[in-house]
């Protein structure tokens, strides 16, 4: 599309329109990915016999190292796992 035809701009932006998603209050998107990311971090410390974190933070985002530590650090902050001095994870409870 050139940048000139104004018009083709809005023809096109009236076609999208009806598939247009508001924001919902108090939700973005990124808060559920990160949430997910947690979920997922847990269920592997449930499941994976002895996992080290950096497995558990590649698996979660291979492309984006600091999401898996995020996602990680968050569920040792909120007490659903623990680390020990060899970083090896658990579930706690």
């Amino acid at each position: 599309m050139d940048v000139d035809r104004p018009h083709e701009r809005n023809v096109v932006a009236e076609r999208l329109a009806p598939y247009d998603v508001p924001d919902l209050p108090g939700f973005s998107a990124e808060t559920a990915v990160e949430r997910e990311l947690v979920e997922r971090a847990a269920m592997l410390v449930t499941v994976m016999p002895h996992p080290d974190r950096r497995t558990i933070e590649e698996l979660l985002a291979p492309n984006d190292p600091d999401r898996g530590r995020v996602a990680v650090d968050t569920l040792v902050a909120s007490g659903v796992a623990a680390e020990d001095d060899a970083g090896h994870l658990r579930r706690v409870g």
